[in-house]
């Protein structure tokens, strides 16, 4: 791809997840008081609805690795326009559930093919590529989270015309900006099939279901902070409003360490150490979580987790592209969005299972150990396998 494009891959991260953070926090909520739908049925709906996010990621990732960068990126963007067009004046029941799935194949085919192109950058290092992916996609968050609750008081079919706007705009940037991305890149891809499929050997293949893995759990453990701590905040009298402020504080923090990591990175290679020590402060947020009960305690928490998901969840997929070869980077990036939405999708239900039979200090302890864990067999297997890695950066 073209290096002056990178900016504009970085504005469609940003869109994507704009988008996509203004229809996740509110389908739980508009399923059981406006469509009147069970908690359960609704918890079904999200689990279809990543299921489908895991297809568009592994589709995706396939057909970019067979060429025609533009045609995939065209097809992403018109069906996500589409499913949330129709949502507008479709957004009863079952029409609802239906488009939402339609929606998260398209989310999830779009992510993929964002972070598969970003492969394909060399005018920078791909740690600082996808740290910077990661950071426009957190900008969308924030920005996306922010506003839905504005509008979504006004109606879901508001919300849904704000979300059509912005995956036009995207559909405009592919149109008059990725045109001929593909050129180049897709000669490249075709010439190099056959020679670096044989270079994959089992020690890079070892080594990336280690950290697509781990990368699971990492989700699974997170989730306890999107979904099940909100509840657990109430028992220390801190208001809904005040849980809001940590994820505020989260999406300020990722900003400073990106911009932190993106200067350290200039000097120092730091994938294989970045990855490790992101597990075991993620770890060190849920050790805090089993002592707080004071808010400035859960604040210090978030602050643990934050600097661990900078450093370890744009640190995988960056990991995963040095070990793929040209002929496979985009199957390996739908590998990482399809592990990424499975710890996505049945994180709340893990967590919900654990405080219900043990309580949330079990919870804890489990997700402090699962992260231990993780960042200790990825440690372990770099230190045995990574000086008969072959690298594709």
């Amino acid at each position: 791809m073209k290096d002056d494009l990178f900016k504009w891959l970085g504005g469609l991260a940003f869109l994507n997840n704009v988008g996509y953070s203004c229809v996740w926090p509110v389908t739980t909520i508009y399923m059981h008081n406006r469509l009147h739908q069970s908690l359960i049925l609704a918890g079904v709906v999200l689990l279809c609805y990543s299921g489908a996010n895991v297809i568009g990621s592994i589709a995706a990732g396939s057909r970019f690795d067979r060429g025609h960068t533009f045609g995939l990126n065209l097809f992403g963007q018109l069906i996500t326009l589409l499913a949330v067009t129709l949502l507008i004046f479709m957004h009863g029941w079952p029409s609802y559930p239906i488009l939402l799935c339609i929606f998260g194949f398209g989310n999830g085919w779009i992510l993929t093919l964002i972070n598969s192109m970003g492969t394909r950058v060399k005018k920078y290092p791909s740690i600082k590529v996808f740290n910077l992916l990661y950071l426009a996609e957190n900008i969308g968050l924030v920005v996306g989270t922010g506003l839905t609750g504005f509008i979504y008081e006004r109606g879901i079919g508001w919300l849904f015309v704000l979300i059509s706007g912005i995956y036009l705009v995207s559909l405009i940037i592919v149109c008059i900006k990725f045109f001929k991305v593909e050129l180049h890149g897709e000669r490249l891809v075709r010439q190099t099939a056959a020679v670096s499929a044989d270079l994959n050997g089992k020690r890079n293949f070892g080594v990336i279901i280690v950290l697509l893995l781990g990368l699971a759990v990492v989700w699974i453990v997170y989730e306890q902070w999107m979904s099940n701590l909100a509840v657990y905040l109430t028992r220390f009298g801190i208001s809904t409003g005040r849980y809001g402020m940590l994820w505020t504080i989260n999406g300020v923090l990722i900003i400073v360490f990106q911009l932190l990591l993106d200067l350290i990175g200039r000097y120092h290679g730091t994938l294989d150490l970045q990855v490790i020590l992101g597990a075991f402060f993620m770890a060190g947020s849920f050790m805090l979580l089993l002592f707080a009960n004071r808010y400035r305690q859960f604040v210090l928490a978030m602050v643990v987790l934050t600097l661990g998901e900078s450093l370890l969840i744009p640190g995988v997929p960056a990991y995963v592209n040095r070990l793929s070869p040209v002929a496979q980077k985009g199957r390996g990036q739908g590998m990482v969005n399809a592990f990424s939405s499975f710890g996505k999708a049945i994180g709340p239900l893990f967590g919900g299972l654990i405080i219900e039979n043990l309580g949330y200090f079990s919870l804890f302890a489990v997700c402090t150990a699962a992260d231990l864990i993780v960042g200790t067999m990825i440690g372990i297997v770099l230190l045995i396998l990574r000086h008969g890695l072959q690298t594709y950066d």
